[in-house]
Parts: structure tokens; C-alpha cells; sequence
């Protein structure tokens, strides 16, 4: 009976899109909303909203206006002479509608497992959030019940130069933060965005106030909301600067704004060159990411406690018998489907061609590396079986088989041998106290 209805509402709305006049338009773009959004959170996704394509030239001048300040670093693809940035019409001719998605990815990070043990950051513990959302959203595109209305659309998950989180704030999905991330009232700021820019006339979903308007409360007022506190009540960082004050590289200048140029994610991901040593003896045991302003948001506290059903209470007491459990949205997104929170330095140490002498002493060291796939150390002693010395090329090969779906890819063998001396070289103080 559903599927019929779908299958009218569908009809119906095809002859809107004609350009047939109807009183029942705007019923019929409710319905296929409700209809998008129930399927996506069906497929994993936390939140759907709706919002027109309309240009957000505001956001597009702050942005050039951070780019002008040299805080993009040398990010290239932030730097294009003619960025998109706010204007969705130049990715799709005829473009209406933005439906932005979200999708939670944070996991609880367990306790060092020793001194030579580096930290990934938690959008990375598991596989490539890339490919990952592609294939979501491809779920929703291919859909028996969708795909004939979606067939002039186009989906992005951080791949082109859009400016995604003002459009995620316009739908509704969270406010932005002072560490300049989106922060969701309900889930915190570890959240992944994706969008379909489709050429549907889908009518906005209109923003309650509590998502448009960011008035002060306290820090206070954050860490311990009230458990009579409505859901329409505006939110925003108050006067809490948690998160610029635990950066160690003080990459936050001012609230709100982020230089690329002192922040560890940038230099652990990004950079290619070498890391100037007044920043990198800051690191920590980061070598791969950092997550210190998100940890410390007294919004991502929240929203572990209420997924998890603890009252705020029990949060702010501290009690420690409060047991974290993981609330990723997708399988893909877990630690067990990566590399985890952690990664043996010596196992990067182990691809730099300083380190061994011979293939026998390398093969022999690989055979005790961490796979997230069995197959990967069948091809690599097939690839080191077939080899007679050690090479550049030999161990790229060996370093892409490894880290295959990844987010471990981005830095590149030399770059992921880097960070991890310079963790290794770190003083052993943890910075895990702010997990």
C-alpha cells in the first residue's frame, strides 16, 4: 500500500515538474521530501534537510576574506583563482534544491597502547569517508522508488571547493563553532556532510529558531543544560573557549577563525614539506590528524551522554562508571573497520628505505604489521617474493597495498614516516586526558 502511494506521489510530481499547474504542489513536495529523508535515514544517515540553491555570497566574502589572511596555507584547492564556493548553479545547470545529509562518525578512543603508539584522529579510524558516502548517497540516487526523479543531480561528499558547512548551517544542521566546525545540537560536531544538488523544486524546510538565531548562553549552561530545556531554545558557543584554549599550537588566532599554517591537522594530513620543529615538538601523539578542539566541546560530551540515555547529571559529576560506547553511523566509519585510534610508529619507521638492508629483514618485519585486510599481507609477500632489492617504488607499493581504503593514504608514505618520528621524538606526556 505504501509503495503504491509513493508510486502516485511520484506520477503526480513528475507532472509538476512538466510544468503543470497544481494546488497540490506543495503537498506533493512535502511528500517527496518525507519520502528522501525516510529512505536516507534508512540507509544510515543521521539527518536530511532541504534548502534552496540560492548563493550565499556573505559566507563566499568571509571566506575569501580568511583565504586573504594566508590561513588556507598552500591547500590548493582552496586557493583556485575562481573558487565555487557559494554558487551551486556553477555545479548544476538548472540546480533548485540542496538536500544536505549527515552522518555521525565519533567512537570512543581507548588508552594508549604504549609509548610508540601515534593517535589518529577519529574521522580516520576506519575507511575512507570519501568513498563511503559515495556509495550512500548512490543507494539513494539508484533507488527503485527515486531514481527517475533524480535524474539530473549531482552528489559531493568534500570534493569540490563548495562551502559546505555554510550550507549545512543554512539547512539547519548545526551552528558553527568557535574551532570554526559545525556543531549539531543533538550529535556534537563529529559529523561527515554530503549534498545533492538536484534540479527538484522541493519547497525549504523552514529552519526553527533555536538553528537560525545563535544567541549567548553560558559555558556553564553548555556543560549542564537544564533538563527542562526545550528544544527550540537557541544555542551557540556562549562565552566557552575550551577549544582555543587547548590547542597546543594555537592555531585559533580568534574565535571563529582557523590558520591552516599552526594547526596539526593541516601539517599531519596536508603539508608535504617538513614540519618547522617549534610546532611539531607540540604535537603530542597526534600524527595523523588532531581532534583536541572537538573532545573538549562541552556540545560532543552532550551528545555522547543523551546517545547513550545518561542523564547530564551523571555527565557533569563525572561519574566513572559511565560506560562509552561507539554511535558512528555507518560500520565503515568504526575503528574495527580501519586502523583504529592507534598505529605502531615502528611500522611506518619500517617503510623508510633507511631501515632495512635487505628484502629478507623487511618481509620479515612486515609479517607482524597490522592489515585491516588478509589479503593485503598475501600481495605484499607476493610483491616482496617477486623483488631482489628495496626500493622507493617498492615501498610505495607496499604502503598503498597496506593502507588500501584508508584515510591514511592522503599524507603519503614519506609524509606518514614523518609524523610518526616526529611522535616518536615527542615528549611522553598524553594528551589523553580530554578523550
Amino acid at each position: 500500500m505504501l509503495k503504491t502511494f509513493h508510486s502516485i506521489v511520484l506520477a503526480k510530481f513528475a507532472k509538476i515538474k512538466r510544468g503543470q499547474k497544481s494546488s497540490e504542489k506543495i503537498n506533493i513536495s512535502q511528500a517527496i521530501k518525507n519520502l528522501i529523508k525516510a529512505k536516507a535515514l534508512a540507509i544510515g544517515f543521521n539527518d536530511v534537510r532541504f534548502i534552496s540553491t540560492e548563493p550565499l555570497i556573505k559566507s563566499e566574502e568571509k571566506f575569501l576574506k580568511w583565504r586573504n589572511k594566508g590561513f588556507a596555507a598552500d591547500m590548493n584547492y582552496l586557493l583556485k583563482e575562481n573558487p565555487i564556493n557559494a554558487r551551486p548553479e556553477f555545479l548544476l545547470e538548472d540546480a533548485k534544491t540542496i538536500i544536505m545529509f549527515s552522518a555521525n562518525y565519533y567512537s570512543p578512543c581507548p588508552p594508549r597502547p604504549s609509548l610508540k603508539h601515534g593517535r589518529i584522529a577519529a574521522y580516520a579510524v576506519g575507511l575512507d569517508y570519501h568513498k563511503v558516502l559515495r556509495n550512500k548517497i548512490k543507494l539513494l540516487l539508484e533507488d527503485t522508488e527515486l531514481k527517475t526523479i533524480f535524474a539530473k543531480s549531482k552528489f559531493f561528499t568534500d570534493a569540490v571547493p563548495l562551502l559546505e558547512k555554510s550550507f549545512a548551517k543554512k539547512a539547519g544542521l548545526g551552528f558553527r563553532g568557535k574551532n570554526t566546525l559545525l556543531i549539531s545540537r543533538e550529535t556534537g560536531s563529529f559529523n561527515f556532510i554530503a549534498e545533492i544538488i538536484t534540479d527538484l523544486d522541493l519547497k525549504p524546510d523552514v529552519i526553527a529558531r533555536s538553528e537560525a538565531t545563535w544567541q549567548s548562553i553560558s559555558s556553564k549552561e553548555i556543560a549542564a543544560p537544564s533538563s527542562k530545556a526545550r528544544n527550540d531554545e537557541p544555542i551557540t558557543c556562549g562565552n566557552c573557549t575550551r577549544c582555543i584554549d587547548i590547542c597546543p599550537t594555537n592555531a585559533f588566532p580568534e574565535p571563529y577563525q582557523l590558520d591552516a599554517r599552526k594547526c596539526i591537522s593541516y601539517h599531519t594530513i596536508e603539508n608535504r614539506a617538513e614540519i618547522p620543529k617549534e610546532l611539531s615538538k607540540n604535537f603530542g601523539e597526534w600524527f595523523f590528524g588532531c581532534d583536541l578542539c572537538q573532545t573538549i566541546c562541552p556540545y560532543n560530551k552532550k551528545a555522547e551522554a543523551s546517545l547513550r540515555g545518561v542523564s547530564h547529571a551523571a555527565l557533569a559529576a563525572g561519574s566513572d562508571d559511565v560506560a562509552i560506547h561507539s554511535f558512528s553511523t555507518f560500520p565503515e566509519f568504526r575503528p574495527e573497520a580501519g586502523f583504529g585510534h592507534w598505529l605502531n610508529m615502528e611500522e611506518l619507521v619500517d617503510l623508510d628505505i633507511s631501515t632495512h638492508k635487505s628484502i629478507k629483514s623487511l618481509q620479515a618485519s612486515l609479517q607482524g604489521h597490522r592489515y585491516i585486510d588478509k589479503s593485503s599481507l598475501i600481495e605484499i609477500n607476493k610483491l616482496l617474493n617477486n623483488s631482489t632489492e628495496i626500493t622507493e617504488e617498492l615501498l610505495d607499493r607496499i604502503f598503498q597495498i597496506k593502507f588500501a581504503k584508508t584515510p591514511l593514504l592522503r599524507p603519503k608514505r614519506k609524509g606518514l614516516i614523518r609524523n610518526a618520528r616526529i611522535v616518536l621524538g615527542n615528549p611522553t606526556q598524553s594528551q589523553q586526558a580530554h578523550n
